[in-house]
């Protein structure tokens, strides 16, 4: 795992636990308080590209056909799974929001989601194991 991304998260997760404390607010689970910081991290890294109809507007061209559009109920498990495997290692070694990148490429909203769930798991396993949390 990249330090720097670790770091960034693990940081972010104690400073909302102090913040909810010093205004007597009930405290989430760690997961939870992962979650809303890699949410963070990755509408960060959506904040410099246009709205999804903009994009897609943009894409077609008489040469490139359009994006397909994929569900969660037609796409190919395994495949969907071997790129998310993809985009967790890039997360992981490099940073969320290439990952992120990578992922809007797909024109598949479907792939940030497991990215998003995957990610969470990982760093809560992570911060688990190093007792973090």
């Amino acid at each position: 795992m990249v330090n720097s991304e670790t770091d960034f998260i693990k940081e972010r997760v104690f400073l909302k636990k102090e913040q909810l404390a010093q205004e007597g607010l009930p405290i989430p689970e760690d997961k939870e308080l992962i979650s809303e910081t890699i949410t963070e991290k990755i509408e960060e890294s959506l904040k410099n590209y246009p709205p999804t109809a903009e994009i897609q507007k943009s894409i077609p061209t008489p040469t490139t056909p359009a994006p397909v559009t994929v569900s969660s109920e037609n796409i190919d498990v395994q495949a969907s799974q071997k790129i998310v495997e993809e985009l967790v290692n890039i997360a992981l070694t490099e940073n969320i929001p290439k990952a992120v990148t990578m992922a809007l490429k797909t024109g598949n909203a479907y792939l940030i989601d497991k990215l998003h769930d995957t990610l969470v798991d990982k760093y809560f396993e992570e911060f688990k194991k190093k007792n973090i949390i």
